[in-house]
């Protein structure tokens, strides 16, 4: 009978073992730094996109900002003649050629609807930890003075249009209203008294709440401004920071 031998293994020695062993904790190690390394690279690329279209957003709110200064502007060169025409239409009731260019600013504003959507991603879809601290902070920050904007405008503004408006229903002819729209209203209203009312008091409310308009318009100007400033100093700052400026943006 034949008998067969296997082929004795060389066992290997604890040297091997650990030599193996630290070659698969390397190769996982580097493994992991890899994926570690790939995945702050394209999140920095997203960080950056985000960035990017943020800036984008504060130039569009920008020229919203331009309009609404200069429709505030031309309110109050009208509104600042409010105290000689006072003196005139108190003396005249249908001497009122002052009143209709006050009339006529007063009778609307400009609501600026932020461009949000980048802003809305960054709270919503985890963008901001795609920021470093600065930027993410920089961004709150600016946030903040958004919402207390609107804030303004939806409520001290707004209460004082509708008062405006209100009184504006109360105290006009309804014959010579349309007429404060024509080219040459001058010419029209001598013959159509402007007042539906002769109400002296009713003439003083609607003065006085012009006052106070004019007040809230003074104070939204100076937030347009102000914020304007703000959104300029930030689209400067990340067009420096990641270099927008010359990438065709």
């Amino acid at each position: 009978m034949e008998v067969h031998h296997h082929p004795e293994v060389e066992k290997k020695g604890l040297k091997e073992y650990i030599l193996e062993g630290l070659m698969i904790f390397l190769a996982v190690t580097m493994g992991f730094f890899a994926e570690t390394i790939r995945e702050s690279i394209s999140d920095n690329a997203k960080g950056r996109d985000y960035i990017k279209s943020f800036v984008q957003d504060l130039k569009h709110d920008t020229a919203n900002f331009t309009a609404l200064e200069a429709f505030d502007q031309s309110k109050m060169i009208a509104l600042n003649n409010l105290y000689p025409c006072f003196d005139t239409v108190e003396k005249n009731n249908r001497s009122v050629s002052c009143l209709l260019p006050i009339m006529k600013k007063s009778e609307s504003n400009i609501v600026v609807n932020f461009t949000d959507g980048t802003m809305q991603q960054l709270k919503n879809a985890g963008g901001f930890r795609l920021l470093n601290e600065v930027d993410k902070d920089s961004i709150v920050a600016f946030d903040h003075v958004v919402l207390a904007f609107q804030d303004f405008q939806s409520t001290i503004f707004q209460q004082r249009q509708d008062i405006v408006r209100d009184v504006y229903v109360k105290l006009v002819n309804f014959r010579a209203e349309p007429m404060l729209h024509t080219d040459e209203p001058k010419n029209v209203t001598a013959a159509i008294p402007l007042f539906y009312s002769n109400d002296k008091s009713l003439i003083n409310e609607y003065f006085n709440d012009l006052t106070l308009y004019r007040r809230v318009i003074k104070t939204q100007l100076g937030k347009v401004q102000r914020l304007k400033t703000r959104e300029t100093g930030l689209i400067r700052y990340f067009e420096n920071k990641y270099n927008l400026v010359n990438i065709g943006e």
